[in-house]
Formats: structure tokens, sequence, C-alpha cells
């Protein structure tokens, strides 16, 4: 029977070293093994199905469980952030979780349109300003005359993406999310915890300014100003 439920799994990719960690349900790292890498990165996909062929059947009788799902922390310097965001006008209007879904949608949908060789990895809330105060996203539930969204998009290019998930899928594991090394440190008060324990706490949740779940419904366009802002 599949431990999936009590085990979670993942593969950490770095200039160093591909390294394999489960983590138990009592959120202790019970199995890894490493592979050293001698050129960095720069051939990821070569070296992690190398990793697969020497590593993986010795991983699944160390485990006595297959994989099937595994999370992906890569650690790199290719990816792309971005900051957009959006004015927001309408006076008899209060804002509430279904407009705030409504933003955040129409923003990544912008965000798609005009960087469509990129993959958002991460999309988080950086700053909330209503009639020019800054204030918490969570405690928001008034009539405004204006907001201001900003938020944050991490990304790698699709193409890098979608080789991960053909090259793990060749093996019959799933990759269940990939997570920026970098965006986990800096969502973090302890920087120097076990990037594993860091992506867990992430995956729980922990995260509260991490934007998850976005509505799809469309928004009339007549409403928005809108502010593009691109940092490499």
């Amino acid at each position: 029977m599949s431990k999936d439920l009590d085990n979670r799994y993942f593969i950490t990719l770095n200039k160093d070293k591909i390294i394999f960690s489960c983590l138990n349900k009592e959120n202790k790292i019970s199995f890894t093994m490493s592979h050293i890498l001698k050129n960095g990165l720069n051939n990821l996909f070569e070296d992690l199905e190398k990793f697969f062929i020497d590593n993986l059947i010795n991983i699944e009788k160390g485990l006595k469980d297959f994989i099937r799902k595994i999370y992906i922390i890569l650690d790199t310097d290719d990816s792309l952030s971005a900051y957009l965001s959006i004015k927001y006008k309408l006076e008899t209007e209060k804002i509430n979780d279904n407009k705030i879904n409504e933003l955040l949608s129409y923003l990544k949908n912008q965000f798609n349109k005009y960087s469509n060789d990129q993959k958002v990895i991460h999309m988080t809330i950086i700053k909330v300003l209503i009639d020019g105060k800054e204030k918490d996203l969570s405690l928001i539930r008034e009539t405004f005359d204006n907001s201001i969204l900003e938020v944050k998009f991490e990304c790698l290019k699709k193409q890098t993406v979608h080789s991960i998930d053909k090259l793990c899928s060749n093996y019959q594991i799933s990759v269940e999310k990939i997570l920026l090394a970098d965006h986990l440190r800096q969502s973090s008060l302890n920087q120097t915890e076990n990037i594993v324990f860091l992506a867990n706490k992430f995956l729980n949740g922990e995260d509260n300014k991490e934007v998850s779940w976005i509505s799809k419904k469309p928004i009339k366009r007549g409403f928005f100003e809108k502010f593009f802002n691109f940092f490499n």
C-alpha cells in the first residue's frame, strides 16, 4: 500500500547536488539520498534522469514504497520576478473575497498575456492600499473610494517546467508542485532552516500572502486602471 498519505517526497535541485528527501508524518526526514553535480544546473535534465536511473529502485526499496508523487524544490538564478499592480475604483462597493479573487485573476491573466513563455510558480500579495492606506487584506471588509493591489510573480520558463514534468512522468511520478528555494527562504523568519522543512510549511499554508487559488470569473475591463512594471 502507498505511504503517500504519511510521507512527502521532495527532490531539491541546486548547483551542487540533487537531493531526494522523505519527510514523514512526524515532520522528520526519515530517508535521504544525494548525487553530486559536476556542472551545476547546466545539464539539469540529463543529471536528473541519471539520478533516477541510478537510484530510484534503491530509494523505493529503502522506503518500502513506490514514489508516485513528488515535490520539486529548485534553487536557481534562472527565474523571472515581475511586479504588477492594479488600481480599482468603485465608490459604492464593499471589497470582499470575490472581488479580491477577481482582481488577482485579472492580474494573472494580464501577466500570462504578455509573458506567455513563463509559468507562474509563486504569486504573492505584496501590498494592499485602501484609499491610500496600507491594510491587512484579511481584515478588509469595507466600502472604499479606490484600492491598489500589488502582487509579485515568480516564474520559470514553461519549457523548464514541461521538461521536469515529462522526465518524472517517464518513471510514473507526478510532480505535485515546483517550488523556488529563494521564495521559500524569503517567506520564512528562519532562512537557515532546512529547505525541505520550509517547503513543507509552505505546502501546509503557513504563507498567508501566497495566492493558491484564483477565481476564473470574467471581469469588466472598464473598471480598471492598469499599471505594469517588470523587473528581472
